[in-house]
C-alpha cells in the first residue's frame, strides 16, 4: 500500500492474485455467461496475470464465490455449457418504501437545477440503475426523467448552440398545427419546467421570445454562425404588490425590492421572456398593479379585458 501512494501505479507485487482473479471471474460472470474456455482465455490475455489455469481450479474460484452467497447457474447451448451470476449480496438493494423516498427527492432535485447538472443526476441514476434490483424504481426514473426518451445527441447539440450563443434553424413540430415549420432562434438557455425540456431564445424576424419544448423540436436544420452576435433583448418591469395579512411574498432572482412599506411592495423584475413576466404579474391577481414601462402596462390592460371579456361572454351561455 505504501508502494502503491508513492507511485500511484499498480505492479505485480502490489497485487493479491488470487483475489484479483476472484474479482476477474466475478466481473465476467456477472457480465454474462462464460464458458470455461472464455474464462481461461480473459485470464491468459489479462494484462496483470498472463497466465493459463486450469477448469479445476476455475471451479475452486467460483466455489469461493459461491460460499460469500453468488448464486451461480449454468445453461446449455446445445453440448456448450456457460456458466453466469444470477444474483450476489454485492446488488443494491432497494426496498419500496426507500424507492418511494428516492423518487421524492429526485422531483425536487431535478425541478431546481441547471441542465448541466441534472444530466450528471441521470448519469448517476442510469449508472447505479445497473446493480438496483428494484425494478420498480427503475421504471419510475425512466419514465420521470424529461430527457430519457429524447434524442441525446439533439440535447448536446442544442446545448453547445445555446452556450456559444449561436443563432440555429430549427425543425419545430407545434401541437396546435399540422404543419413542421422552421423557426430560427438565437437561443438564450435551456432548462427544465415541470418535468420537460425547453430550449429559449430570441427570434430576430418577429422580434419576439419564445420558449419551445425539445420532444417538439425534430432537428436543427441549420446552424448560422456568420450571423451577427445580437445581445437578447429584455424587459424591466416594475410593479406594486399589495400585502395582504394572509400571503408571504418570495421574491425572486431577477426581481429586486426598491421600496417597502407597512402596506405595499415596489419590485423590479427584468427578464429576457416577457411571457415569463406576465405569468408571474398576472398570478398576483388583485394584489398586483403594474407601474412602468407604459407600452408594458397597457399590454396587461388589454390582456385582463379580453379575459373579463371571455368570463361574461361564457356567463351569457
Amino acid at each position: 500500500m505504501k508502494r502503491f501512494m508513492e507511485t500511484n501505479t499498480v505492479t505485480h507485487n502490489l497485487m493479491s492474485f488470487s483475489g484479483f482473479k476472484s474479482l476477474l471471474i466475478f466481473s465476467m460472470l456477472v457480465e454474462g455467461p462464460k464458458t470455461y474456455e472464455e474464462i481461461i482465455e480473459n485470464i491468459e490475455n489479462n494484462e496483470y496475470l498472463k497466465e493459463t489455469i486450469s477448469k479445476d481450479t476455475i471451479r475452486i474460484y467460483m466455489n469461493s464465490l459461491r460460499k460469500v452467497g453468488c448464486d451461480i447457474k449454468k445453461i446449455y447451448e446445445g453440448r456448450t455449457v456457460k456458466y453466469y451470476i444470477s444474483s450476489h449480496p454485492f446488488e443494491l438493494k432497494i426496498t419500496d418504501a426507500q424507492a418511494d423516498s428516492i423518487i421524492k427527492i429526485y422531483k425536487a432535485i431535478s425541478g431546481s437545477i441547471e441542465l448541466g447538472d441534472f444530466i450528471l443526476l441521470q448519469n448517476f441514476f442510469d449508472k447505479i440503475s445497473e446493480h438496483i434490483t428494484n425494478e420498480k424504481l427503475k421504471l419510475q426514473i425512466k419514465n420521470l426523467s424529461p430527457i430519457s426518451n429524447l434524442n441525446s445527441s439533439l440535447i448536446k447539440e442544442l446545448a453547445k448552440y445555446t452556450k456559444d450563443k449561436t443563432e440555429i434553424t430549427i425543425l419545430y413540430n407545434a401541437k396546435n398545427s399540422k404543419k413542421k415549420k422552421e423557426i430560427t432562434i438565437l437561443p438564450d438557455k435551456m432548462h427544465i419546467n415541470n418535468h420537460k425540456l425547453y430550449i429559449t431564445g430570441y427570434n430576430s424576424e418577429y422580434q419576439n421570445y419564445g420558449e419551445f419544448p425539445v420532444n417538439n423540436i425534430i432537428k436543427i436544420v441549420s446552424v448560422n454562425i456568420d450571423s451577427p452576435k445580437l445581445e437578447i433583448p429584455g424587459l424591466t418591469v416594475t410593479y406594486k404588490y399589495l400585502k395582504t395579512d394572509n400571503t408571504n411574498f418570495e421574491i425572486l432572482n431577477n426581481e429586486k425590492i426598491i421600496e417597502e412599506t407597512n402596506d405595499y411592495l415596489i419590485i423590479e423584475i427584468f427578464s429576457k421572456n416577457k411571457f415569463e413576466i406576465t405569468q408571474r404579474i398576472l398570478s398576483f391577481t388583485n394584489k398586483c398593479i403594474v407601474l412602468s414601462p407604459d407600452n408594458y402596462k397597457n399590454e396587461i390592460i388589454s390582456c385582463l379585458l379580453k379575459m373579463k371579456e371571455g368570463y361574461i361572454e361564457e356567463q351569457q351561455f
